[in-house]
């Protein structure tokens, strides 16, 4: 009765699919130390930790890993940021599988929004980084850019820019019109 994955619902059967989920690698190439919280922090043990992931994943035949971003830390040092997300993104090819990533705000302190959406290959159109994707049919998965509106990642000056400083200083009153448009007033 045993299954490849051994993943088995309540019932008795199979799951339609499974899928892993990480977040927060913070990999960095530099000492271990504190964030600015003071909660300790293991900036390259991170890799081991996600090899870790990756190997369980595959064990598991997981369909397909969604990471929510974070992949390298704010504290990695600028000039190392690119070979540093090359790094992880090695780790994550290890994967027998498709990983979607998300754009983090750690992410965005590392590199520009452009250079992120390149390495991280996710589907952009004006520099948005939210899409989607079907892994089994009759299921759409929606990957939201949670830094769509914000102070950071875009160009300096550049009208993204304007509004996400507009927002995050409380002038956000056009923005809530916008959105409850969409949103119809939830």
């Amino acid at each position: 009765m045993g299954y490849a994955n051994r993943i088995v619902s309540a019932q008795g059967k199979q799951p339609l699919l499974s899928f892993g989920v990480i977040s927060d690698v913070q990999y960095a190439d530099i000492p271990d130390g504190r964030s600015f919280l003071g909660v300790p922090r293991y900036y390259r043990h991170s890799l081991l930790v996600l090899q870790r992931a990756v190997h369980k994943w595959n064990e598991q035949k997981t369909k397909f890993v969604i990471n929510f971003g974070d992949i390298i830390d704010g504290f990695c040092p600028k000039d190392q940021s690119l070979s540093a997300i090359t790094r992880v993104i090695n780790e994550f090819n290890v994967f027998n599988g498709p990983v979607y990533h998300m754009i983090g705000n750690h992410c965005l302190y590392n590199l520009p929004r452009e250079k992120l959406l390149q390495v991280l290959n996710i589907p952009s159109i004006d520099g948005l980084a939210y899409y989607d994707f079907s892994p089994i049919p009759e299921y759409r998965f929606v990957v939201l850019d949670g830094y769509d509106i914000s102070a950071i990642g875009w160009p300096k000056g550049s009208q993204k820019d304007i509004e996400g400083l507009e927002f995050s200083s409380g002038k956000e009153s056009k923005f809530r019109q916008k959105q409850s448009k969409w949103t119809c007033g939830a």
